[in-house]
């Protein structure tokens, strides 16, 4: 079976929440309580994501150039991502952020070949528009819905290694053959019983990729 490392993006392939670098930047401080509001189940996906940065007055170049000087991958994204390519493993972005910044680290990096699933955004005269992806049967929220990619490459023959750090990625990570997970998802997979591989950067993806019976 041919396998499929699906990866969150922010605090994952990162080690900032890039979003976060550009409402810092560039947003009028209001971001942090609606975040809070967010986290505590008061405030909604679309209050968060969407309103707050639909108020940025930056352009897309701007918000590029700050994310690359800002912004940086976790130890090991780069060698993993040649590790995939070397072996024709598939590996894919899967990240609620949005296109525009994952771009911008990826192209740094010589990494834009890499698929990605993201919220797509279009910057017009009327300001920044969003194209929410992956919308469908699996789950109702903003965004994008990770499992619809999961079950995607799953239907494709594939086994998914889902690789991530937060509470958005616990519900691919249910439906995913191998977790590799840190942070908060590795606190929710304990709570839940979910088998999973602890990890600090990509050097222990790939050692544990190495280990995986179809390898």
């Amino acid at each position: 079976m041919t396998i499929a490392v699906l990866c969150d993006f922010d605090d994952t392939i990162t080690m900032q929440n890039v979003a976060h670098l550009i409402l810092e930047r560039f947003g009028d401080g209001s971001w942090r309580e609606v975040r809070r509001r967010y986290l505590d189940g008061l405030a909604s996906a679309e209050d968060y994501f969407e309103k707050q940065f639909t108020k940025l007055g930056a352009s897309r170049s701007e918000m590029q150039a700050h994310v690359r000087v800002a912004g940086s991958l976790r130890d090991g994204f780069v060698d993993l991502a040649g590790y995939c390519r070397e072996r024709d493993i598939e590996l894919a972005v899967v990240t609620v952020g949005l296109d525009f910044y994952v771009e911008a680290l990826l192209e740094q990096h010589g990494l834009d070949w890499i698929p990605t699933y993201a919220v797509g955004t279009s910057f017009t005269s009327d300001g920044m528009q969003f194209q929410q992806m992956n919308f469908g049967r699996l789950c109702q929220r903003w965004g994008i819905c990770k499992c619809e990619v999961v079950e995607r490459y799953r239907k494709n023959g594939r086994r998914v290694v889902y690789v991530g750090d937060g509470r958005n990625d616990l519900c691919p990570a249910r439906r995913s053959d191998d977790v590799f997970a840190r942070d908060e998802l590795l606190r929710l997979c304990q709570e839940e019983s979910i088998l999973f591989h602890p990890f600090d950067d990509f050097t222990d993806v790939m050692t544990g990729l190495e280990r995986l019976p179809t390898l």
